[in-house]
């Protein structure tokens, strides 16, 4: 005869099965379901989780070797980026403008980054003005990851702001899309 013994412990549940099914099955375990607590507030389970230092650091070393670059890097002739020192050319990497000769929605972005760093807006916005939102996005990651950093190394919670992430995002596309759109349209920047 198969017998079940359910216990509770620490809000889990387990099924044990002894018996003639203990060969077939030893022990099962359930997840526990979420709170009411947590599923009226989802925000209030993601501040109880301990901050990643490592997201952070990578963010941060990230977006300052990208600005590094940026700076180091020179254009010339308006279609070519130079690697410093050497001035040798680096090769084109979009896939889209070799095969089909258009330009992509990204086309741009390295140049524009470079201009930006040199202190060059107009160029800048000629290569891709959706780089201009980009570069901004980049360079804000370095104040606020440090201060998140420090935050951390104090024993304080990180700032968590809800959706900032993906509204930016969504405004880089939109701005990506459209400037692509306008420029296969023929309008000029």
């Amino acid at each position: 005869m198969s017998q079940t013994i359910v216990a509770e412990e620490g809000g889990r549940e387990s099924l044990a099965i002894t018996g003639s099914a203990q060969t077939e099955i030893s022990s099962r375990q359930r997840l526990p379901t979420p709170s009411a607590s947590s599923i009226r507030n989802p925000q209030s389970a993601i501040r109880n989780l301990a901050p990643d230092r490592l997201y952070h650091v990578i963010l941060l070393a990230v977006s300052s070797t990208v600005l590094l670059a940026a700076l180091l890097l020179s254009i010339r002739d308006r279609s070519q980026v130079l690697l410093p020192l050497l001035h040798v050319p680096l090769p084109e990497l979009c896939m889209l403008r070799r095969m089909a000769g258009i330009d992509c929605p990204g086309c741009g972005l390295t140049r524009c980054f470079i201009s930006l760093a040199h202190g060059d807006i107009t160029a800048a916005w000629s290569y891709n003005p959706a780089g201009l939102w980009l570069f901004m996005l980049v360079a804000m990651q370095i104040p606020f990851r440090s201060y998140q950093l420090w935050r951390i190394n104090r024993g304080k919670s990180e700032i968590i702001i809800p959706w900032s992430a993906q509204i930016a995002l969504g405004i880089l596309a939109i701005g990506l899309l459209a400037q692509w759109s306008l420029r296969l349209a023929g309008v000029a920047f």
